[in-house]
């Protein structure tokens, strides 16, 4: 029996050493840094962790660091998504091997940056037919849950083919629209399926229907809280929780999202370094970026954040 995904996943960032590899340490102290400020559930391996710009052997071995510090205490939502077919099945059949509870997965890297252009009117993005056949390559072997990373050009048809035709699918990210197609999942799939927000909006997602959401790593005790007191029936305090960090997640995303959210772990001593791919070992943040993260650190009151 597997367990339920519902709460704050965040994306992992992913830890480098001042070399360049990963950095497996790193990885695990934010593993015990997630679990001790409440995370219900964790997500490494996602876009967000810089998926890809990872090998295939790099990202293996970060989900088992992972899932050796966090032994059992959350679910761990791995993500399996990759530049081809063949090498997504052989990270979501080595999730399942390595314990993972679930995974979240997208056609390939590929398709989401063609669909993306294609909603712009630049390019044409994969048909249902072809993300389906691609699924099919992909988790037609797999036994743990899968989540569907919700891409452009998927709609209510695609999602009620894909839930028809495997079994798996038990999840869906939704972070496409950031409100009207949540929406519409929730309202004709939710008995179906269990849906995800992107946490953009996040006491709303929760107020509209949603379980979970899969946001940053940055101030994680109080995006566990705001899951709580909305779980609680506490509306009114998770939004008031939510306007309290509103200033982090704006200086965390206007800033340089994938770097900012490291300054933030290296300042609460999890990670070594900010480094970023593919940019390595470029920084674009400076010590008057990360004293404005201070500022906003000191107007939220104080650790635990």
């Amino acid at each position: 029996m597997y367990r339920e995904l519902a709460g704050y996943f965040p994306i992992m960032p992913t830890a480098y050493r001042e070399d360049g590899e990963i950095d497996l340490h790193s990885m695990k102290r934010l593993t015990e840094y997630l679990i001790e400020n409440g995370a219900q559930g964790m997500s490494p391996n996602g876009g967000d962790s810089e998926g890809r710009h990872l090998g295939e052997e790099e990202r293996m071995r970060s989900l088992e660091a992972v899932l050796d510090a966090n032994n059992g205490r959350t679910p761990v939502l791995a993500g399996t998504t990759a530049h081809t077919i063949e090498e997504a099945a052989r990270l979501t059949a080595h999730a399942q091997r390595a314990g993972a509870d679930a995974v979240f997965v997208m056609p390939t890297w590929e398709a989401w940056v063609s669909a993306e252009k294609a909603g712009s009117g630049e390019a044409k993005g994969m048909s249902h037919d072809e993300m389906i056949e691609a699924y099919a390559r992909i988790i037609g072997d797999c036994d743990i849950p899968i989540m569907i990373h919700a891409i452009r050009g998927m709609d209510l048809s695609f999602m009620q083919r894909m839930i028809e035709r495997f079994p798996t699918v038990k999840y869906i990210k939704e972070e496409t629209t950031h409100g009207p197609r949540l929406r519409e999942y929730l309202r004709e799939l939710g008995d179906k399926v269990t849906i995800f927000g992107p946490g953009l909006h996040y006491p709303a997602e929760l107020e509209w229907g949603a379980m979970g959401v899969m946001p940053s790593p940055c101030a994680p005790h109080t995006h566990a809280r705001i899951f709580e007191l909305a779980r609680m029936g506490y509306h009114d305090l998770a939004r008031r929780e939510w306007m309290r960090m509103l200033p982090l997640v704006f200086w965390r995303w206007h800033t340089s999202s994938q770097e900012a959210g490291k300054v933030y772990l290296k300042h609460m001593g999890i990670f070594e370094h900010a480094y970023v791919r593919p940019t390595f070992p470029q920084l674009r943040l400076d010590e008057d970026d990360r004293q404005e993260m201070l500022h906003v650190l000191e107007a939220m009151g104080g650790p635990p954040y």
